[in-house]
């Protein structure tokens, strides 16, 4: 028969060790998060960033690379796009290029444009972004809805 002290002590530590990968994932988040913003705020303030951030940013932006690199459907691709920090809506040519930045193959499509407003609709329709007046009311853009 098992100790209960000894259960009680494992069900403490536990509980524990979840709560802390949930504030783990939950700062790893935030951290991907903020780090662009904070090398786009440093860029406009013509501020340079401390040694530590930039590297620790480099850092994020190697990771995205790897993992964007994987062969994903252009829906999955797409959603990779809106879940990196963005600080304006993005237009569906926005939504191009920075496919193109990742790495994804548009050439594969005769023309590109079309699977891409279809996505972004089915994407829009589904709750995934949202539709938002383009900056300076120039055409439609998109954000993230989480």
């Amino acid at each position: 028969m098992p100790d209960e002290t000894a259960k009680s002590m494992y069900i403490s530590a536990r509980d524990k060790f979840s709560a802390l990968l949930v504030q783990e994932t939950e700062a790893k988040q935030q951290i991907s998060h903020w780090g662009p913003i904070v090398e786009q705020l440093a860029k406009l303030a013509g501020e340079a960033l401390e040694p530590e951030i930039a590297k620790r940013i480099k850092e994020l932006k190697e990771e995205n690379e790897r993992e964007a690199g994987h062969e994903m459907g252009l829906t999955e691709a797409i959603r990779w796009v809106f879940r990196q920090p963005q600080l304006v809506p993005l237009t569906p040519t926005q939504v191009r290029d920075e496919l193109a930045k990742m790495g994804y193959d548009l050439e594969k499509y005769a023309f590109v444009m079309p699977p891409i407003h279809n996505t972004l609709k089915r994407m829009r329709d589904a709750g995934e972004i949202r539709e938002v007046e383009g900056l300076g009311g120039l055409g439609r853009a998109f954000v993230s809805a989480k």
